[in-house]
């Protein structure tokens, strides 16, 4: 008898994995409702109090790639370990920090952490786990935890705020990087060494320069008094390192293999991705300004409201995990999208008619809360179904730098529609914006995948992807 090519792995690893999504997405959204005390308490300038934001956003966004090409080279487990022992040490220097410029340098490096963290645990999880049912489940807990802590984000801002001062949203991180480092154990440190994929460092740099440049410039525009010579140097930038990567990518060790490019489920998962983070990524923005400005909802009261929501987003998780084995992928995305474009637009609504709570912005976030759940179990099966094992990494990565890089360009489009001082007829107005955007996700992923035939991903080559079944060229 063979032993099996993928034994299945124990729950403590796919504990460490979700456990790693979970501190990403916290991090992204928990610093919401904490604006307000840290710029009272370090006398922050509004450019200052929104670079706290800005810096980790930026730097997540623009490192992705090299996170990915750094643990496709090294392996997964050493950077899952190096990027967790960067987030606790950078979240420690932001709790003690006593004025900006500290503290948005800590943010940076938080940025650079999650950057390193979220391709090494995706690179674990696609070699721990082998693709089909079994890797469907493990991604949609993993989706599950990382969808959810956006939302818990909010809320868990809100109650630390209630019962402690700012620095313990930055402190609560360390045991929850002690929590996964402990659960992963052997799984980072492999007894055999991984074989050395080189690293494109000329269009890795490129690449990460060109993110950062064009993310700083969107981010940039959605201020109300933009800096025109800080706008028209980042898109310099952007064009000159943008320039220099398509040049890279012709030579010989190119950032990302061609092959890899043309693998349909990829191309899918980067561009519904894109649209998720531009619509319901947004949507915690706009709700929380929304409660918080409009109907005068304390920081605690405004990240309770979100509870529902996260609730709903486990439901469509879990659901997408279980009918991505059974249903094609195209027509999962395509329903996952247009339900969550139905909440958004219900939220457009409730805030138009004046509707209370319970009767109008509750079915809203319930309903879009379900839609996003299983968009984003989907997008990652989708995007990681096909993916060679060497390129694991790299690939996943090319679906977050997606993911993050719509989101801030969609974010600046969204502030510029609804201006400095946002009513309630831009709330109404910058909700339908994001239903469409959202609506746009499924006729894309029902046109891109239409000749997917959904056979099973273990009848495939380990090492090849499945360019033919995905919808390419074979």
């Amino acid at each position: 008898m063979h032993a099996p090519a993928h034994p299945t792995p124990g729950p403590r690893l796919l504990t460490a994995l979700a456990g790693a999504q979970l501190l990403v997405a916290l991090d992204f959204s928990i610093i919401y409702v904490a604006l307000p005390d840290i710029g009272a308490s370090l006398h922050f300038s509004t450019i200052a109090l929104q670079w706290i934001v800005s810096a980790y956003a930026i730097f997540f966004a623009g490192c992705l790639l090299l996170g990915g090409q750094l643990a496709d080279a090294f392996g997964p487990g050493r950077i899952f370990l190096a990027a967790q022992l960067l987030f606790a040490a950078s979240s420690a220097g932001a709790a003690l920090s006593d004025s900006a410029a500290p503290l948005i340098a800590a943010r940076l490096g938080q940025g650079v952490a999650a950057a390193l963290l979220v391709p090494a645990t995706l690179g674990l999880l696609s070699t721990a786990y082998p693709a089909g049912p079994a890797r469907d489940r493990a991604v949609s807990i993993w989706g599950t935890t990382g969808a959810v802590g956006l939302a818990l984000g909010v809320t868990a801002g809100g109650a630390i705020l209630a019962t402690a001062s700012w620095p313990w949203i930055f402190w609560i991180n360390l045991p929850i990087t002690a929590v996964c480092l402990l659960a992963a154990g052997r799984a980072l440190t492999p007894a055999k060494s991984p074989t050395r994929t080189p690293v494109a460092t000329s269009a890795t740099l490129a690449a990460c320069t060109t993110v950062v440049a064009v993310v700083l410039a969107f981010t940039e525009l959605s201020r109300s008094h933009p800096s025109t010579p800080l706008l028209a140097t980042a898109l310099a930038v952007a064009l000159t390192a943008a320039t220099l990567l398509a040049h890279s990518q012709r030579r010989r060790r190119p950032l990302v293999p061609a092959s890899l490019l043309r693998v349909r489920t990829l191309q899918v998962a980067c561009a519904t991705a894109a649209l998720y983070m531009a619509s319901f990524g947004a949507e915690f923005y706009l709700v929380t300004l929304y409660l918080q400005d409009v109907r005068d909802y304390s920081a605690l009261a405004a990240g309770t409201a979100f509870l529902p929501l996260a609730a709903t987003i486990v439901v469509g998780n879990t659901a997408a995990g279980r009918l991505a084995g059974r249903i094609p992928l195209r027509r999962l995305l395509a329903a996952a999208f247009l339900t969550g474009a139905a909440g958004l637009a219900v939220l457009a609504a409730a805030v138009g008619l004046h509707s209370g709570y319970a009767t109008g912005v509750l079915p809203g976030l319930l309903l879009s809360g379900l839609g996003q759940g299983m968009a984003f179990t989907g997008m990652f099966i989708t995007g990681t179904r096909d993916l060679p094992p060497q390129s694991n990494s790299t690939g996943s990565a090319l679906i977050t730098t997606a993911q993050y890089t719509g989101g801030s360009v969609g974010l600046a489009v969204l502030v510029l529609l609804h201006g400095e001082h946002p009513a309630t007829a831009d709330f109404t107005r910058t909700f339908l914006v994001t239903a469409a955007i959202a609506t746009a996700a499924a006729p894309l992923a029902l046109a891109l995948l239409a000749r997917d035939t959904q056979a099973p991903a273990t009848d495939q080559h380990p090492t090849t992807p499945s360019t033919t079944r995905a919808g390419g060229q074979p």
